[in-house]
């Protein structure tokens, strides 16, 4: 790998430095400053634990708070990348136009433990779980802030809510006042075009995003890939078709019916081709995968005069992704061609047609009451009631939709039990066509020692339910008269929802005339009924062994197979000795201990089960310092370190080695004919090269230029 690829990034970004803080750059400084108030030295108050609004210190689980001002210090293009400022997460790109963000590992490409919440509203996916970041209807410029829960915290958000909870708040339309431009030119094909609007029309504030992305992934390598044992040669696979071209609208309107009343109006699309595929690829040929994702939301606010509120939401959510490609029959079995009419008298081959698309349409509607029930008593409690329609002919084996109700109730109680002492308690019912009732429920004493330190206990239980796609897959190679030639992939209509129980400790604690907040979290966490897709050798009883395997004679079935106990300790240590400067150092240790299920082969008198050891599933150590300042002359620096020890990534990922991999932003902020601009430089990874989530994706330098110009 390349070891001096940082030495011409590091020095061209030295260079701008020098020249954007140069007293030909300079502006009037003295009434910026004074009226600055980059980074409040104040303890956040938070939303996500459960629902209420509580100091961080009054939270029952751990919970991190992204600002905007950290927001636009990073640099970052996507917001998975905004996570590696949280202790205990992993973020990856499995493809170009695919992240993955997991919080102790445990993750695929899709993620399916973490419930991410967009005001509010998830946008976990029915059919394969997890979130899809690039195609949500959502910019990064108009995220206002993110809450993120570091612990289950399914006795507030529900199922999925599992290893963690991400809660994404947009901007307020009154934030956005007038016409904002903003260009974007990097390498690797990386190009963005944004246009916001905001304003007032007789009380009806309102904000609005038009953008434009253009990507073409990872870089072909020839001389990276999985090495042969045999040889010990690489052998380098065919390179990723993973570009993307992403058109993209969001809305947000607000507006004051009453002194009691308010109305949130939100709407958004995303639409473009994704590359899929791989380039000389003969079985996965190139194509584009067409997406097509909008939603819809409506919330109502009363505010009562006895200091309480009512809140009903209401939103929908629709996802196409148009996907089809097609193979030779023989080149998918590998075999020669001659070979189809012996394996299938009366067959020859032909071109199999493969229909990759995926509909996912849901509707919620969701309602909760908060009020004080007494000086030393606060509650909130509601319900929701919700539809999942999913459909896939060549995912699922059928041509029609796929339907799941889920139906909530939750309720959580602050109680200030002494003058010293908080008690919360919490649960979450559900009932889902799917699986049947759970109940989650967590209880949390928060101690206070004094004014700026204190103390947490909790134990909390979880669940994950299966995704449709692990109920009802159904993935199998056919002639084109529908005649079964091999069955690959089996849902499982039987499975049991994961579970997870937490106990957690923590300690957080304020040295105000240091300027320091230390957040000190230890865990121990027992999963049970874990989901996994062992392979099985050969087919069920039930099925008839192909003479043409596709998965070297097995069949992925998903099961409940094993589980896994991590115990660690996380720290966040926060250091602002000026408002206009911030250094964060996050630290997480964890260690993993458990085995699955990896493949099993029938036999009537000695069965082979073999087993993987889930310990690598989860890094154990990963740690990041960021660091963010704010010169005289209205130039923003910052920089972001990050280190992720060995791994192993599930699904399509691999084991891979430890990761290391520093960000460096330079900006500069200006008034010109009216209006505000500012210039910025962003360089990704200035150290060496790495490997993410597979063998093949090596993250390089990357390097962009943004200009971002305030229309009067």
């Amino acid at each position: 790998m390349h070891k001096h690829a940082y030495l011409p990034a590091r020095s061209t970004f030295l260079l701008l430095a020098l020249f954007l803080t140069s007293p030909a750059m300079a502006t009037d400084t003295a009434t910026d400053m004074a009226g600055e108030d980059y980074f409040l030295d104040q303890v956040p108050v938070v939303l996500s634990a459960t629902r209420l609004a509580q100091p961080q210190y009054e939270a029952p689980v751990a919970v991190t708070v992204i600002d905007r001002a950290m927001i636009e210090a990073s640099g970052a293009l996507d917001i998975p990348d905004l996570l590696r400022l949280v202790p205990g997460f992993q973020v990856a790109h499995a493809k170009g136009h695919t992240a993955a963000a997991t919080y102790h590992g445990l993750a695929d490409e899709h993620a399916r433990r973490m419930q991410v919440l967009v005001d509010g509203r998830p946008v976990y996916g029915p059919a394969m779980g997890g979130v899809r970041w690039t195609d949500l209807p959502l910019d990064i410029k108009d995220v206002e802030r993110i809450e993120v829960v570091r612990g289950p915290n399914a006795a507030a958000f529900g199922a999925n809510t599992f290893l963690g909870a991400i809660n994404i708040i947009t901007q307020h339309p009154s934030q956005v006042d007038g016409t904002e431009a903003t260009l974007l030119q990097g390498n690797k094909g990386v190009r963005k075009g944004l246009l916001r609007h905001g304003d007032n029309l007789r009380g009806f504030n309102y904000r609005m995003t038009l953008g434009y992305r253009h990507d073409d992934g990872f870089d072909a390598r020839t001389d990276i890939g999985p090495t042969d044992p045999a040889s010990g040669l690489v052998s380098a696979r065919d390179p990723l078709n993973d570009g993307m071209r992403v058109s993209l609208f969001n809305f947000r309107g607000d507006y004051q019916l009453s002194n009691q009343d308010a109305l949130e109006f939100q709407a958004g699309y995303n639409g473009g081709p994704r590359g899929e595929g791989r380039f000389d690829g003969i079985v996965e040929e190139p194509r584009d995968r067409e997406v097509q994702n909008h939603f819809q939301q409506v919330v109502w606010r009363r505010n009562h005069a006895d200091d309480a509120e009512t809140r009903v939401q209401f939103y929908h959510t629709y996802m196409r992704n148009r996907e089809h490609t097609t193979a030779l029959l023989s080149a998918i079995g590998e075999v020669d061609p001659a070979l189809i009419g012996v394996l299938f008298p009366g067959y020859s081959d032909e071109i199999v047609p493969t229909d990759y698309s995926v509909f996912e349409e849901r509707w919620e509607v969701e309602a909760q009451h908060t009020q004080s029930l007494s000086q030393s008593l606060r509650a909130v409690w509601g319900g929701s009631g919700r539809l999942d329609r999913v459909g896939g002919d060549d995912w699922y084996g059928r041509d029609d939709l796929i339907e799941n109700q889920l139906y909530r109730a939750f309720g959580n109680l602050e109680w200030r039990a002494y003058a010293q002492g908080t008690v919360n308690l919490g649960a979450m019912y559900e009932y889902g066509s799917q699986v049947g009732s759970q109940i989650s429920p967590r209880v949390a004493l928060n101690h206070q020692l004094n004014e700026n330190h204190g103390l947490r206990a909790s134990v909390s239980r979880a669940f994950r339910l299966p995704t449709i796609y692990e109920e009802k897959a159904d993935g199998a190679v056919r002639f084109s008269d529908g005649q079964l030639i091999d069955q690959y992939i089996l849902g499982n209509t039987d499975l049991n929802p994961e579970q997870l129980t937490s106990y957690e400790l923590g300690y957080l604690g304020r040295l105000p005339d240091w300027h320091l907040t230390l957040d000190v979290k230890l865990f121990h966490d027992m999963m049970e009924d874990r989901i996994a897709n062992p392979k099985k050798y050969p087919y069920p009883s039930e099925l008839a062994v192909s003479p043409f395997p596709v998965n070297d004679g097995g069949i992925f079935n998903y099961t409940n197979s094993g589980g896994l106990s991590t115990n660690g300790i996380e720290a966040a240590l926060s250091y602002r000795p000026q408002k206009r400067t911030l250094v964060g150092v996050n630290w997480a240790y964890a260690k993993a201990k458990g085995t699955a299920l990896d493949s099993y082969e029938y036999s009537l008198n000695s069965p082979d089960w073999r087993y993987e050891d889930l310990s690598e599933d989860v890094p154990t150590h990963a740690y990041s310092i960021f660091g963010m300042h704010r010169l005289p002359q209205r130039v923003d620096v910052s920089a972001l370190y990050a280190r992720v020890s060995r791994m192993k990534w599930l699904g399509d990922g691999d084991r891979l080695g430890q990761q290391d991999r520093l960000d460096l932003r330079v900006a500069k902020h200006f008034q010109a004919g009216g209006g505000d601009h500012s210039l910025a430089l962003v360089f990704q990874n200035v150290l060496d090269e790495y490997l993410e989530f597979r063998d093949e994706n090596v993250f390089d330098t990357r390097a962009y230029i943004e200009l971002t110009v305030g229309l009067p």
